[in-house]
């Protein structure tokens, strides 16, 4: 098994203390609040207020192993917090300990006894997990000041959130009895802080109900997705499905979400996992849960999804990347539905459906695929502690940087059906139908949504994104782990943060920014313990259209019939490799579908009520729109040339595998499976050599992720055409300079054209068998092999070479 630390430094590490007679236990010098903490995780309920313990997951990941816990842990810990560079951990814990006890007395008729109690690893394990990190890796002054900082802001941010509480169950709380208090659970999101290390929290209501706090002013949820009463819609949302079906019947999620006595916060119901809940990937000892669903209740399930998908491209709704959408029910409901939980930014400029966050565009600076549809289960989250243990051999702990992705076992945006399909490739046609009946609705009903969010808007802010979150934690993180500095530095060159920016990164905020939806300048916010307040910063440059609200959204000046086809030909290509049938007529939804190319297609949708059919055709550059009779012959899509070359290189990649992979397991030795294997490669390079001329490499654009592999791999294959090869690899250069293809591939066919010319491989992605066991062909400079596998989207080599030793165990004629 790989060592989930091996290719970082550690940052800190502990040992088992030596068992000696003559010393004094270091325990029995802690004040008491550690002492409690050390029994606490000697017992085995705090190991959440450190950071956990990792070992080595699936493809490159790093999973969970434990929490610390038991009678070892305890004593090293206790070990390490007696030496005297936790001292400023030791005084967090003590004013936080002795907060608590106040705060228990004084608001005991909303939160039950146990709660508020500092070895409580859920409300308060961030916080103390990074005064733990801050202490063992940071300077002294640096621990010292910015702790005790940590403990100041905890609470007060935790003082305003129990007043708020205290008289909003009194006055403003929802009759509903699952949210009947006193609150007997309480836990803090540990990803982010805002305004004054401010963080969602999570209350479990003793009526069984869970509610979100949101300690933020941009009310996103209030405005769309707010369940009204009867026959008085609260929200968008509320109001489209209340209104009569335009093209078909329309679903969009709602939710119990209601604002305080005073700005600044709402409170917002927490939607639950699905009863449909399964494994949905399984490896050996690991299994991804997420939800499972039969196919009917797929195909409802993403007609409803591309209706939300069609709405947040309509009112510009962005950040819809995973986490801020999940999959779940809400009480009474049986099917479940994808809800927006994290709905901050609006009426932005969305010119691509990219752009809400639902789908991954490779061409992004940021190889962002946890985006609200995912469509793979993959391993990796795009979450977890940036700072992890990982155990020695003789039992010490190294705390160390996770550089690797952490393990997720389970996901809330991958839905995958009965059958083991995932995403909603396989159900192309509902969710394309969807997104029509949404957008009908919208269009038809644009009067009375204009008129609704004229009345409904004043005092809504929407929250202003003024860099990519990323570049804010790759400030953040390396700050917090080396000991602070003068200022937080940008990782990319070129990009500045200004004073606004800066004073939040200071105090380990993510910078939070915000606008009124009346208008006026882009304002920040005050820091707890003022209950709310706003200042205006001089926020440049400002984006194209200027920040949101934009006010042609709310005009909704984008709500035409032919506005719909750039998100419709994005849905399409998001999930092209995933679609198994590219002409498909489905009578039931009254949709037809001609695919030729990711950006090449035509979707016609009947819409009998008005007798019309409306058939979106497109191409990379223009979408055109055509509406005919519902009742008119079916005009065909004109052939292109992608839809052919796509088909071809799909089935001499089928072909090639179902040769070479019995070939490969039996040692290469068969000599009738090589000449088999070489006469298909002649034949197909012989057939790319005309595609290239004639149109270039076959990159994504052209015919798909899976089928630009194949062109890629059958290059590879082909060692007796070294000057096409050569060619190619120019072509591929190019391909993936423009976003066309990964990267990787071109370091694979950089390293085959290294070796064929008797030269070192540069990437080590070729292998040879040598004393038993498959090991890289030599690699020039190997020391720097990891950073120009990095520069190529590449794991490390040895995660690397371990997944081949295990795909391709030599046998016992082989390792001889």
């Amino acid at each position: 098994m790989l060592d989930a630390s091996a290719d970082v430094e550690p940052l800190w590490e502990i040992c088992a203390p030596t068992t000696d007679a003559g010393h004094q236990d270091p325990e029995t010098t802690l004040p008491p609040v550690a002492r409690r903490l050390i029994g606490a995780v000697r017992d085995g309920t705090a190991g959440g207020l450190f950071p956990p313990v990792v070992t080595a997951g699936p493809e490159g990941t790093v999973r969970l192993d434990r929490l610390l816990g038991g009678a070892a842990d305890a004593r090293m810990l206790a070990h390490a917090l007696a030496d005297q560079r936790f001292a400023p951990l030791l005084a967090l814990l003590e004013r936080l300990d002795d907060w608590c006890a106040r705060a228990a007395r004084r608001y005991s008729p909303v939160m039950a006894g146990g709660v508020l109690d500092v070895t409580n690893a859920d409300l308060f394990g961030p916080v103390v997990s990074e005064a733990f990190v801050a202490c063992a890796t940071g300077r002294a002054h640096y621990a010292r000041d910015r702790v005790a900082e940590w403990a100041e802001r905890c609470e007060a941010f935790l003082t305003l959130f129990l007043d708020r509480l205290l008289r909003d169950m009194r006055g403003c709380w929802p009759e509903e009895p699952a949210f009947r208090g006193p609150v007997i659970g309480l836990w803090a999101h540990g990803e982010e802080t805002h305004n004054g290390r401010q963080r969602v929290l999570r209350l479990d209501c003793a009526g069984g109900g869970r509610v979100a706090y949101k300690p933020r002013p941009a009310s996103g949820e209030l405005l769309f997705t707010a369940q009204g009463g009867a026959g008085s819609p609260a929200s968008v949302f509320g109001m489209l499905n209340d209104a009569p079906a335009a093209s078909g019947e329309v679903r969009l999620p709602v939710l119990s979400c209601w604002t305080g006595a005073g700005p600044g916060y709402l409170w917002q119901e927490w939607i639950e996992p699905p009863a449909q809940w399964g494994a949905i990937r399984t490896s050996g000892q690991w299994r991804l849960m997420g939800t499972r669903l039969p196919p009917r209740e797929a195909a409802r399930f993403w007609h409803r999804a591309g209706s939300l998908a069609a709405a947040m491209f309509a009112f510009g709704i962005t950040d819809m990347i995973g986490g801020n959408v999940v999959t779940g029910t809400r009480p009474g409901e049986s099917e479940p539905l994808l809800y927006p939980i994290d709905l901050e930014i609006y009426f932005c400029r969305v010119s691509r459906l990219y752009d809400t966050g639902l789908l991954h565009d490779r061409t992004a600076e940021v190889d962002q695929h946890h985006v609200g549809l995912e469509s793979t289960p993959r391993w990796c989250s795009a979450e977890g502690p940036p700072v992890c243990w990982s155990e020695e051999p003789a039992g010490a702990l190294r705390l160390h940087r996770r550089r690797r992705p952490y393990t997720r076992e389970e996901t809330r945006t991958v839905v995958a059906d009965t059958e083991g399909r995932a995403g909603y490739g396989p159900y192309l046609p509902a969710m394309l139908r969807g997104m029509f009946d949404a957008w009908t609705l919208m269009c038809r009903q644009r009067p009375a949504i204009r008129r609704f969010l004229a009345s409904a808007t004043a005092g809504h802010y929407v929250r202003v994104l003024r860099q990519p979150t990323y570049r804010y934690f790759d400030a953040l993180v390396p700050r917090w782990l080396s000991g602070g500095g003068a200022a937080p530095v940008p990782a990319e060159p070129g990009v500045r943060f200004d004073r606004p920016e800066l004073d939040q990164l200071r105090r380990m905020d993510v910078p939070y920014f915000v606008r009124s939806l009346d208008g006026g300048p882009v304002l920040r916010i005050a820091p707890p313990p003022r209950p709310f307040g706003t200042a205006p910063v001089a926020a440049r440059p400002e984006p194209e259209g200027g920040w949101p609200p934009l006010p042609e959204l709310l005009d909704g000046a984008n709500l035409e019939l032919a506005g719909l086809g750039v998100a419709l030909r994005d849905a399409v290509e998001h999930v092209f490799d995933d679609v198994t049938e590219l002409v498909v007529t489905d009578k039931a939804l009254g949709v037809r579908l001609h695919l030729q190319s990711p950006a090449e297609g035509q979707v016609g949708f009947d819409w009998p009520e008005v007798g019309r059919r409306v058939t979106y055709i497109w191409t990379r550059e223009k979408v055109r729109l055509r509406i005919d009779p519902v009742d008119a012959p079916e005009v065909p899509a004109e052939p292109a040339p992608a839809g052919e070359v796509r088909r071809r290189l799909l089935r001499l990649d089928r072909l090639d595998g179902a040769i070479r992979m019995p070939w490969a397991d039996g040692g290469m030795a068969d000599t009738t499976g090589e000449r088999r294997l070489r006469t298909l490669t002649d034949a197909g390079i012989a057939w790319l050599s005309g595609v290239v001329t004639e149109h270039g490499w076959p990159g994504h654009a052209m015919v798909g992720g899976a089928a630009a592999g194949a062109a890629s791999r059958l290059v590879q294959h082909a060692r007796e055409h070294l000057e096409f090869r050569r060619h190619c690899l120019e072509l591929m250069r190019q391909a993936a300079a423009g976003g066309d293809l990964p990267w990787r591939e071109v370091a694979y066919l950089t390293d085959e054209l290294r070796l064929a010319d008797g030269l070192p491989q540069v990437y080590g992605t070729k292998f040879e068998p040598v004393a038993g066991r498959l090991v890289p062909y030599p690699i020039e400079e190997p020391d720097e092999v990891d950073h120009r596998r990095a520069a190529m989207g590449m794991e490390p080599l040895a995660d690397y070479t371990d997944r081949i030793r295990q795909r391709f165990p030599l046998s016992g004629k082989e390792a001889s």
